[in-house]
């Protein structure tokens, strides 16, 4: 955050119309009693939710938030009695965190000029949950907003839906993700970092950049000896095979995945004549060509589906990690062996 960005709305990056929108809002006094932030994860929604509560109540800048009065400090710290956030329990939003929400809702706000409860995941309710919580936004308590937070393509019911207004938040322009990576990402994987960002602050990119981009460098070789070995002298595919097989099951083995499938899909684009500056690897354009040559047709697309097959039985069904790796290079030969027949 820089000197001159201490809190509320100054403090965001990006999402200009949005934040305009918000402005207008409170200019107008025309607050809703719910409003619903949609994008993709990571871009900013619970950011942008509680630089909301402080415009709200701010005593400094009214209206917009100072960061520096007691409301704002007490919200940036999540110390205010009258601002709530709340985030699944494990896999959902249960119906106990939404009766603890009703609970707060019956009392009288504290401190806030208006109460501000944010949901965030908003989208992970279970039904008992979403059912409870929509009794509170039929009725809701004067001088409180309640923010839920859901991601593109969310599967809130529409009786909530319906119920809030709902403005849509996408990726971050590259500016404000470079301005918001500057001193956290080392320089020299700035660039990569953007890439595989892909409009949204990832957490993991801010600590893992560097070592990432060395994995992917690997990475690249290992898939430029798969198609090699693939489609010419295939005496040292298996060794190859056993060789990435464990190295893919490392602690990294999670992006060693996203990044096949940024592979597979550049190679999918690039084949139906995609320009090179919109691919994920387009700053190693001639290794995606070189790939290309390696499959016929549609097989980069089923390569591509065949990589986000293996990470759904890794992620989610925790399969033999060995095995399904060792499943999908089999699977990538048989589909580089097309071109080669």
């Amino acid at each position: 955050m820089d000197a001159e960005r201490t809190g509320g709305f100054a403090q965001l990056r990006g999402h200009l119309q949005v934040i305009e929108t918000l402005q207008r809002m409170i200019r107008a006094g025309r607050m809703p009693s719910a409003m619903l932030l949609v994008g993709p994860g990571n871009v900013g929604k619970t950011t942008t939710a509680l630089a909301l509560a402080q415009a709200l109540n701010c005593t400094g800048q009214p209206g917009v938030g100072c960061g520096a009065c007691p409301p704002c400090r007490k919200i940036s710290e999540g110390v205010h009695p009258d601002v709530a956030v709340v985030s699944p329990d494990g896999q959902f939003v249960k119906i106990g965190q939404v009766r603890e929400i009703t609970d707060m809702l019956g009392l009288v706000p504290r401190e806030a000029h208006r109460r501000v409860v944010i949901v965030r995941q908003a989208d992970r309710m279970n039904i008992e949950a979403a059912n409870a919580f929509l009794k509170t936004l039929e009725e809701p308590p004067l001088d409180t907003l309640i923010v839920l937070t859901a991601n593109e393509g969310h599967g809130l019911p529409e009786t909530i839906v319906s119920r809030c207004v709902t403005l849509r938040m996408g990726p971050l322009p590259e500016d404000a993700l470079r301005g918001l990576m500057a001193g956290k990402v080392p320089e020299d994987a700035t660039d990569f970092a953007l890439r595989f960002a892909q409009g949204r602050l990832r957490p993991e990119l801010l600590t893992r950049a560097a070592d990432w981009r060395t994995l992917r460098e690997n990475m690249m070789g290992h898939l430029d000896a798969l198609c090699g070995a693939a489609q010419g002298d295939s005496r040292h595919w298996p060794a190859l095979v056993e060789d990435i097989t464990k190295w893919c099951g490392g602690d990294d083995w999670r992006f060693a995945l996203e990044w096949l499938e940024s592979a597979f899909h550049d190679m999918a684009l690039f084949s139906q004549g995609a320009l090179v500056e919109n691919l994920i690897n387009g700053d190693h354009a001639g290794h995606v060509q070189n790939w290309c040559a390696a499959f016929a047709d549609d097989a980069p697309m089923r390569a591509w589906q065949a990589v986000l097959a293996t990470r759904e039985e890794m992620v989610v069904w925790n399969v033999n990690k060995a095995l399904a790796m060792e499943a999908l290079w089999l699977r990538i030969k048989e589909l580089s062996a097309r071109r080669a027949a």
